[in-house]
């Protein structure tokens, strides 16, 4: 494996359920020199052997990582610490084995991690902030996009106005998030509400310049932004759209999906 300067290791200092269908760790890292003031909600990636294990020795010679992309939702350079929340699709028996096929090495670590354990990270990486150059906002995320919707939404001014359309497994993974008093917020409990895009596409259409952050599943997310390419023609440089994961596809899977898509849309 090649060295990487910002390959560093951290070691769980805190691990908690947050809702129902979110965990969270807080991570002790090594070093603070990548991480700035502005860290919240840029992302790190989480690396794993091809066998879902945290330990790299174990990796041969011919052996990569493989990478599981994670937000960081708070980062304290006081205590040298960064937080992460995880999505817990589903629930794991404590000694169900991890399959490279399953594409769970992140919900089995975050859901079985205790305090002392370690993982390596590389990163963080920058993701494109919302355009503030607009007369209101449009935020949507599900589950999975949570911790960097936080982020985005304590960027707003206090006079914004617009939606946050928020797709939960439940009313109780409700998260503690400050939104401004002229933004509306939507809500689509799994099971029970429209469905994310169509929650979106129902919502009136404010007049002015909007600015939109979309984050979600792959397929959602193109429904979402071919919905405001199409019927509302929103300029590119005022969005920002992203699938998080696919449903039934591992990350490595993803990642390559992802990159055509986006090849062919911004072509």
């Amino acid at each position: 494996m090649k060295k990487d300067k910002k390959i560093q290791k951290l070691t769980v200092s805190d691990c908690y359920s947050v809702t129902p269908h979110m965990q969270r760790l807080v991570f002790t890292v090594d070093d603070i020199t990548p991480f700035t003031e502005c860290s919240a909600g840029q992302y790190i990636k989480l690396m794993f052997t091809p066998q879902g294990k945290t330990d790299l020795s174990l990796l041969g010679e011919e052996e990569k990582p493989v990478l599981r992309t994670y937000t960081i939702r708070k980062f304290s350079p006081l205590h040298q610490q960064i937080t992460v929340d995880f999505v817990k699709h589903r629930d794991l028996p404590e000694k169900t084995p991890i399959s490279i096929n399953s594409g769970g090495y992140g919900h089995y670590f975050a859901q079985h991690a205790a305090i002392g354990d370690t993982i390596f990270m590389a990163g963080p990486g920058i993701i494109k902030p919302i355009n503030m150059d607009a007369d209101w906002f449009l935020l949507v995320a599900d589950m999975a996009a949570i911790p960097a919707l936080s982020v985005e939404i304590n960027t707003l001014p206090e006079c914004a106005k617009g939606y946050v359309v928020l797709a939960l497994t439940s009313e109780d993974d409700m998260p503690e998030i400050n939104i401004p008093a002229g933004v509306n917020l939507k809500l689509c409990i799994k099971g029970e509400e429209e469905s994310l895009a169509n929650t979106v596409e129902k919502l009136e259409w404010l007049r002015g310049r909007p600015s939109v952050w979309c984050a979600c599943e792959f397929n959602v997310m193109k429904a979402i932004r071919r919905y405001i390419s199409d019927q509302h023609n929103v300029e590119r440089s005022r969005c920002y759209f992203s699938s998080y994961w696919k449903e039934g596809v591992t990350e490595d899977g993803h990642k390559v999906l992802k990159r055509e898509d986006n090849d062919a849309f911004y072509r």
